[in-house]
């Protein structure tokens, strides 16, 4: 085993498949543990269920073309921020929208609801585009070692994505906003909400109904950034800012 690469990104386990002291992983998974790293008895791995369950296991077996593997320890919430980042943006194109779900994950988003606005000019994402996402955000939750998969959502527009929300610290992202400061957090454990624009960014209307849904405008320079570039950035101010 020593000539062979150890498993560096944890693999994905469903929640069902684990028990008090041992887990099961999928055929697929199990197909990548055992033929791309040749994973014999006794080699370690990790894995995370995305429901804040982070596993390092011993390969004990195959049974079944499924690979079973000791729990040698559990961690709860590894890799997790210390607060909920939830995102709310405008739907831009499909290759944009796909970019925003793989780095936003990394990123610590915990939800991302794309939705329908004034300027999207497409519908709600529908379900197979949906589970087409799923799919993006766990490869994404595995190799940036987190154990929390986000929710991900498509509403129909900012009236029923707002009706989803806590209540928690809100920016919005605003070519004529305040400048982003980081502050300490008013609570140690609300959720922060994030809402970006599509492109074309959000209509005045849509504007003042975030406003005055407690949303607070801030700017993030002076160029012009695209949907998915303005929600990585304000991801990553916020992140910073905890």
């Amino acid at each position: 085993m020593d000539k062979h690469r150890l498993p560096d990104t944890p693999f994905w386990v469903e929640p069902e498949s684990v028990g008090e002291d041992r887990l099961r992983l999928s055929s697929e998974e199990s197909h990548h543990l055992l033929h791309v790293f040749r994973a014999k008895e006794g080699t370690p791995f990790e894995a995370t269920d995305g429901r804040g369950g982070f596993f390092a296991c011993v390969l004990e077996s195959v049974e079944r073309r499924a690979a079973v593997g000791r729990i040698v320890e559990r961690r709860e919430d590894w890799g997790e921020l210390p607060r909920p980042i939830e995102l709310l943006v405008g739907i831009p194109e499909w290759r944009a929208v796909e970019q925003i779900v793989e780095h936003a994950v990394p990123l610590g988003a915990t939800s991302i609801d794309l939705l329908v606005c004034e300027r999207t000019g497409r519908d709600a994402l529908g379900p197979q585009r949906l589970e087409r996402l799923l799919r993006v955000a766990r490869a994404a939750l595995k190799q940036s070692r987190r154990s929390r998969l986000p929710e991900l959502r498509s509403s129909g527009g900012l009236r029923s994505a707002t009706g989803c929300l806590e209540p928690g610290e809100r920016f919005l992202a605003d070519p004529d906003g305040k400048p982003f400061e980081p502050r300490a957090p008013k609570s140690s454990q609300g959720p922060i909400q994030l809402a970006v624009g599509p492109p074309g960014g959000f209509s005045e209307e849509e504007r003042r109904f975030l406003l005055d849904e407690g949303f607070a405008s801030i700017s993030m320079g002076p160029s012009r950034l695209t949907t998915e570039t303005a929600c990585l950035t304000l991801l990553s101010l916020t992140r910073n800012s905890l």
